[in-house]
């Protein structure tokens, strides 16, 4: 057994962000507040070319300014990366869509502009949001990771049952959501167009038959997926259980998902719950439990 360290859960990395995260930040951060000076430029000017010029300026001088401050910022990506509010990056481009929709459902009339502005922000925001919230991941995965030492490592997928659940709801959301839009430019049904808001459903849950892989480290817990990499601390777990079907490892929380990973696809499980046994207890005083 390799000699472990404390938790890294709360470091912070004093590199400056690289180029490419500072891009994508700073774009992100243009596509949010690029509308506010559009929205005054439109009390002067209405010319459609005048606004779509202002706009691609408006675009790569904010980007150009935010990525020059978020690449001179030490940190950041992992600061970021290291809070589930994070999430929050992906959710704030849909709030100028929501208002304006809200807005008019309390009888106010927002401008032409704000609408289509509403909308760019919000398919902007999520295309640079969610890749952002990704790198960030990654990029504190591996500060997190610096002078640890990986002791056994596994590819697991979700449990049977959890998979079914799965792909049962994403063909419910893509039948749901184009039937509804077929309902509404074939029948005219005004509200079944809303259901296309049902393949929201479908990214979080695409990769479920995919099988992830999970490394115990000295530090915490890394479950790697394509292109996404989650570093999780002993600190915030409290054991796990094994039953026929699944190794479940469990999260401080009760809103939090649990980790689960189906047994029949772990190579050995007596060397994957022994490494849990002597990590989780040491972290956590916690236990493991046969089920």
């Amino acid at each position: 057994m390799a000699t472990r360290t404390e938790s890294r859960g709360d470091l912070s990395n004093g590199e400056r962000p690289d180029t490419l995260y500072a891009f994508v930040a700073g774009l992100y951060v243009a596509i949010l507040l690029t509308p506010i000076a559009i929205l005054g430029i439109s009390t002067v000017s209405a010319d459609g070319a005048t606004l779509y010029v202002s706009f691609l300026v408006s675009v790569t001088l904010l980007g150009i300014i935010a990525g020059w401050l978020i690449s001179h910022t030490p940190g950041l990506a992992v600061r970021l990366g290291r809070h589930n509010m994070i999430w929050l990056l992906v959710a704030v481009p849909f709030i100028p869509f929501v208002g304006v929709f809200a807005a008019a459902g309390i009888g106010i009339s927002p401008p032409s502009i704000a609408v289509v502005l509403a909308m760019v922000t919000m398919i902007g925001g999520m295309f640079t949001g969610l890749p952002l919230v990704t790198m960030s991941r990654n990029r504190y995965t591996t500060a997190a990771l610096a002078g640890t030492t990986e002791i056994t490592a596994w590819e697991g997928r979700w449990p049977q049952r959890w998979r079914w659940i799965a792909i049962g709801t994403m063909i419910i959301a893509i039948i749901g959501g184009s039937a509804g839009i077929i309902a509404q430019v074939v029948f005219g049904v005004e509200w079944a167009g809303d259901l296309y808001l049902l393949m929201v459903l479908w990214a979080p849950l695409a990769g479920a038959a995919n099988p992830r892989t999970f490394r115990v480290t000295d530090a915490g817990l890394v479950v790697d997926r394509p292109m996404l990499h989650r570093f999780r601390p002993w600190t915030g777990l409290t054991g796990y259980s094994l039953s026929d079907e699944a190794l479940v490892i469990h999260r401080k929380g009760w809103w939090r998902q649990n980790l689960r990973c189906d047994r029949d696809d772990i190579e050995d499980v007596d060397a994957v719950t022994a490494a849990l046994d002597t990590v989780i207890a040491d972290h956590t005083r916690s236990f493991s439990k046969e089920i």
